[in-house]
């Protein structure tokens, strides 16, 4: 089943589960927007006070974010100040979510996204375990996001952080760094 959602300017909120989902961008005349130059910078939606680099985001950058965007946020319990971006009404979500700052014809998409299992007891092959978690709740999508130069910069961190560049088109994914942090 396939399922379109025109995004308008501004402040979307999807929330909406989606098995692998294709995310495409289109212009005025509904034209399928192809940059081979599209640059996407991704990064948990975590706040760890033990580490003071860029790899992550500090408490206030975190609460920050969860006020803006509108996401949860919880500490956990094993540590103090460790802080967690959630899904409370679906605790099948047990991953801190992804924040993902696309950069694409001088424009900037900002998408917060939470990923699982569709099966977490069941074992996987080899091949679905290459593509990672299949189930990824849409959080939402904003273009041209209100976002801190501090905020801005511990996304684009190139040191720790993943830079992909996407071709939607074709559904290819060209990885020139992958340090994922957790």
């Amino acid at each position: 089943m396939i399922s379109e959602k025109v995004i308008a300017e501004g402040l979307t909120q999807i929330k909406q589960e989606l098995i692998r989902p294709s995310i495409r961008f289109i212009n005025s005349h509904g034209d399928i927007i192809s940059s081979e130059n599209r640059v996407v910078y991704i990064k948990r939606l975590i706040a760890n006070p033990y580490v003071q680099t860029n790899e992550y985001f500090n408490k206030e950058e975190l609460f920050f974010l969860s006020k803006t965007y509108q996401f949860d946020i919880q500490e956990s319990p094993e540590c103090e100040g460790y802080f967690t971006s959630i899904i409370k009404s679906n605790p099948l979500y047990k991953r801190s979510a992804n924040i993902i700052l696309i950069e694409v014809d001088k424009k900037e998409y900002l998408i917060i996204e939470f990923n699982r299992c569709k099966l977490e007891n069941q074992p996987r092959s080899a091949g679905e375990d290459q593509l990672g978690e299949d189930v990824t709740y849409i959080f939402g999508i904003w273009e041209n996001p209100l976002l801190t130069d501090g905020i801005i910069a511990k996304i684009k961190n190139n040191e720790k952080q993943d830079k992909i560049i996407f071709n939607f088109m074709d559904h290819i994914v060209y990885i020139f760094k992958c340090k994922c942090t957790m």
